[in-house]
C-alpha cells in the first residue's frame, strides 16, 4: 500500500478504514487528497491541485502498478533516473513504483486527475475473484500486462475518456462500490495494449531523427502565434508528413498539434500571472485571433476562464 506522510503542508483531515482526506497547502497555493482503500491492495487517488509545485512523501510497501489520469491541467517531475516526465489533459501514465519523495510542478497551477494503484503482493488474490465472478481469468489478463515496458505514457483517446471520465462525477457516497466496477474495465483495457505498448515504448529513434524532433519542436515553441501545416512544418526539417508525425509523438508522447496546444497554454498561464497584457493581447500571442475561443480552450485545459485564474493568482 502506498500512503502519503503527513508534514507541515499535508494535512490529514480526514481518516477512516477505507478513506482519507488531505489538505495541501504551501506557499503556492492549496489542493485536495483524497485516498480510498477500495480492497485490499487497491487504492484509488483523487488530486485535485490549485498550486504551482508541491513534495510529497510515500510510505510504499511493495511492488506496485500505478495508473495515472489527468482530468484537467498539467503536471511535470523528474523520474529515479531524473528523466522528466508530464501528465497532459487526459492522459494516461503507467508507472511501477512511487518513491519515498518527491517534488511536482504543475505550470499552469491547476492539477485534477486520478490514481488507481494497484499493490501486486496485496491485491491479486481479491482481484482474481471479482473478476472470476463475471467469467474472466484475471491471471491471463496480469500476464498479457507484466510484460510491458514501464514507465508507459499512453496518449489521449476516446477509450481512455470513457473509462475516467464517470469517475470525476461520482457522488462521494457511491464511490467505493463502483470503483470496483472501473477497475475491471481498467484491467481489460490495459491487457489489449500489450502488442501497441512495446511498440510504443520500445521503438528507438533513428539518429538522423533525434535533432529533427528537437528542431520541430523549437519550431512549434517559437511560432505559437502561427498556424503552420504539417506541409509547412515537415518542409522546414525536411521530412515527410507522415515520418515526421510518428516520430515526434515517439520522442514527445503527444501528437503535434496537441503538444503545441498545451504549449500555448502554458505560455497563456506565464503571460496572465505576469499581469503585462490583458487578455485579448495574450490570446493573440499565442495563436488565438478570437478571445472567445482562446477562454473557451483554456477553460478546458485549466478548468477556470483566463479572467478567474487571474485573480486567483
Amino acid at each position: 500500500m502506498i500512503r502519503p506522510v503527513p508534514d507541515r503542508n499535508l494535512i490529514q483531515i480526514q481518516n477512516t478504514d477505507f478513506f482519507s482526506h488531505y489538505m495541501l497547502q504551501n506557499k503556492t497555493g492549496t489542493g485536495h487528497l483524497l485516498v480510498y482503500n477500495v480492497l485490499p491492495g487497491l487504492q484509488v487517488f483523487y488530486s485535485n491541485f490549485h498550486l504551482k509545485e508541491f513534495t510529497f512523501n510515500f510510505e510504499n510497501q511493495g511492488k506496485s502498478l500505478i495508473v495515472l489520469h489527468c482530468h484537467n491541467g498539467s503536471s511535470e517531475w523528474l523520474d529515479s533516473n531524473s528523466s522528466p516526465r508530464s501528465m497532459e489533459e487526459n492522459g494516461l501514465l503507467l508507472l511501477d513504483q512511487m518513491p519515498a519523495s518527491r517534488t511536482y510542478q504543475f505550470p499552469v497551477h491547476c492539477y485534477h486527475g486520478i490514481a488507481v494503484i494497484f499493490s501486486m503482493d496485496r491485491c491479486q488474490s481479491e482481484l482474481m475473484n471479482m473478476f472470476k465472478a463475471v467469467g474472466v481469468d484475471f491471471a491471463a489478463l496480469i500476464q498479457k500486462i507484466q510484460p510491458l515496458t514501464l514507465p508507459l505514457k499512453l496518449p489521449s483517446s476516446e477509450h481512455v475518456s470513457h473509462i475516467f471520465s464517470e469517475l470525476y462525477r461520482l457522488p462521494k457516497n457511491i464511490r467505493l462500490p463502483y470503483f470496483k466496477i472501473k477497475v475491471l474495465e481498467l484491467i481489460l483495457f490495459l491487457s489489449r495494449l500489450d502488442s501497441e505498448a512495446k511498440y510504443e515504448t520500445a521503438a528507438k529513434i533513428p539518429g538522423q531523427y533525434k535533432g529533427k524532433m528537437e528542431l520541430l519542436r523549437e519550431i512549434l515553441r517559437e511560432n505559437i502565434e502561427d498556424h503552420l501545416t504539417l506541409e509547412q512544418l515537415s518542409k522546414q526539417i525536411e521530412m515527410s508528413p507522415t515520418q515526421m508525425k510518428k516520430y515526434f509523438k515517439l520522442a514527445y508522447g503527444d501528437s503535434i498539434y496537441s503538444y503545441l496546444k498545451t504549449y500555448r497554454m502554458k505560455k497563456a498561464t506565464q503571460l496572465l500571472l505576469d499581469g503585462k497584457l490583458n487578455i485579448a493581447e495574450i490570446a493573440g500571442r499565442v495563436g488565438y485571433t478570437n478571445s472567445s475561443k482562446f477562454a473557451q480552450a483554456f477553460k478546458e485545459f485549466t478548468g477556470q476562464s483566463p479572467k478567474e485564474f487571474r485573480n486567483k493568482a
